[in-house]
């Protein structure tokens, strides 16, 4: 995946180069940032997701919605909604490894906006290698998984780390 940060074109499977955050946006383009100030100057950021921004920037930003925009899945790299974040809203399946994500993924939030149109849900998978089945999980929103290891996976163990696609269903 390639995408906009810091004025140049980076490809996210092989670095993020110092982004903590990176969006989709509604036109399916990706654009990254340092931190949730810098990402208040984008002018193609959706209002909802500059709104999130900026309520991220304050000194009380511990409550994921603080962190997370109405109709957005954020994803983040560390327990507790901690870490780098990448944040979905289209429809489809995200390989997390195009975004430098794979096995990488501790927790998840979703939270409805007031007029939410998008609402829907997300499976999370873990792809084996045959003979063996893939493993997944549905997360049905308005919801957030805030540690992955409290997340029971199939056969013993938990999903903290295993995650290889992220996919989104829209209603």
């Amino acid at each position: 995946m390639i995408a906009d940060y810091d004025g140049k074109k980076i490809n996210l499977a092989e670095s993020w180069e110092g982004a903590s955050i990176c969006t989709e946006l509604p036109n399916g383009e990706v654009h990254c940032y340092d931190s949730n100030e810098e990402s208040l100057a984008d002018p193609e950021l959706p209002t909802q997701v500059r709104e999130a921004s900026l309520r991220a920037t304050t000194d009380l930003a511990s409550d994921p919605h603080d962190k997370c925009a109405a109709d957005y899945w954020c994803l983040f790299q560390n327990a507790n909604y901690g870490g780098r974040r990448l944040q979905f809203s289209s429809s489809g399946k995200k390989n997390l490894g195009d975004y430098g994500f794979r096995d990488k993924l501790s927790s998840v939030f979703y939270w409805v906006g007031r007029w939410s149109i998008n609402y829907g849900t997300a499976t999370i998978w873990d792809s084996r290698s045959w003979p063996l089945h893939d493993r997944e999980r549905e997360l049905e929103p308005p919801h957030g998984w805030a540690n992955f290891k409290n997340m029971d996976y199939p056969g013993g163990g938990n999903w903290n780390d295993k995650v290889d696609v992220f996919q989104v269903e829209r209603a």
